[in-house]
């Protein structure tokens, strides 16, 4: 399966050579890759204290996966499900300016890049609109929460969050109607970092 057949599957309308591209600039922004062998980027100290309390400082095995490129993959899959802010200007009959103004006020998630602010799909119901209740789950967020902790959050069912006996994820719970209320108390515990 080429990576094309995977982002048609997935309905992802970019092409290869664009995917390919977000990546490298993924790539590029986190910075030097970690060290296959931990020991390598530790002092002798810093080796022997983490040793004694148990960490596993051997080199990553060939069969392990690289934690680099499942961040970079991670985190591009999140920036290319994404609407500029023009295309969400036009499917909410605003000016450009009026999503920007919400962006800055946390009223919709936005991933700023060079070329622009990215605005995460998942945010958006059927209907085209934000859904129901997320200003509120947005301003209970951490500060600096990472867009790929947030997207996950949104996507994963959470058990404090059922219908009858389903667990459902925090936008399946939105988009259904459900008080914002659960949603932003969950919010509000996320650990920013990845």
């Amino acid at each position: 399966m080429t990576v094309a057949e995977v982002l048609s599957a997935a309905g992802v309308e970019v092409s290869e050579g664009e995917f390919a591209a977000l990546l490298a600039e993924v790539l590029d922004e986190l910075g030097p890759r970690a060290a296959d062998a931990p020991r390598d980027a530790l002092t002798a100290e810093q080796a022997d204290a983490l040793a004694a309390v148990g960490a596993d400082l051997a080199p990553r095995r060939r069969r392990e996966r690289d934690p680099d490129a499942d961040a970079a993959v991670t985190y591009a899959g999140v920036l290319v499900d994404t609407f500029w802010v023009g295309e969400v200007a036009a499917r909410l009959q605003i000016d450009a300016s009026r999503v920007r103004h919400r962006l800055a006020r946390h009223q919709l998630v936005g991933i700023r890049r060079a070329d622009g602010w990215r605005l995460p799909k998942w945010q958006f119901g059927a209907d085209g609109a934000p859904l129901p209740g997320l200003e509120r789950v947005l301003r209970a967020l951490p500060a600096n929460v990472h867009p790929v902790v947030v997207a996950g959050f949104f996507a994963t069912a959470a058990p404090e969050l059922r219908i009858g006996r389903t667990a459902v994820s925090p936008r399946a719970w939105l988009e259904g109607g459900g008080d914002p209320a659960p949603v932003a108390a969950l919010a509000a515990e996320l650990d920013h970092t990845l």
